[in-house]
């Protein structure tokens, strides 16, 4: 794990007390973080789904823990995405970064359209770790958050990256 001191620690799985002991630990992180208290990207409000509520929990909470996420009741947890559940927050708080770290290159940004709007890309490449979030008339919406597995997928990623770089370096 990288040294920045952002960067909460994972929340570790500890199977002695079970995994509803360690998800009702992983839904107050969420409660703390998009419930209670809301962060802000760009001096916008970022919020997150809360309808369909299934089990008494919010649908984004269920997209942040669980792998493959479909609206099916077989969901099964992720443990790279519920371990990093912390990191959401902190990740849009802390999108610029780069701009004064010295101890790795930050994160990279970019947008992609979607729809009729834009998806802005957060990846923190050293930790293979990536946030979307969309932009909204008055507000960000956090689509995802999760821990990138393969390599052929963090490749791709960053090469979405060097594409919008050099777009945007065209347009100067």
């Amino acid at each position: 794990m990288s040294n920045c001191p952002w960067l909460p620690p994972l929340v570790i799985y500890e199977s002695h007390l079970g995994w509803p002991y360690y998800e009702n630990k992983l839904y107050e992180i969420f409660c703390r973080d998009f419930k209670e208290s809301f962060p802000s990207f760009y001096d916008l409000r970022v919020n997150v789904r809360h309808h369909p509520i299934e089990f008494g929990k919010e649908e984004a909470f269920f997209h942040f823990t669980c792998q493959d996420y479909s609206n099916n009741n077989d969901r099964i947890p992720d443990f790279r995405r519920c371990e990093r559940i912390s990191w959401i927050r902190k990740f849009i708080e802390n999108y610029n970064c780069n701009e004064s770290c010295e101890i790795c290159e930050g994160i990279k940004l970019w947008e992609k359209p979607y729809k009729n709007t834009f998806r802005v890309h957060l990846l923190f490449e050293k930790e293979r770790y990536m946030v979307v979030v969309e932009k909204r008339e008055s507000y960000y919406l956090l689509i995802t958050a999760f821990y990138i597995e393969r390599e052929h997928t963090l490749q791709k990623k960053l090469k979405e990256y060097n594409q919008y770089k050099d777009s945007k370096r065209r347009l100067l």
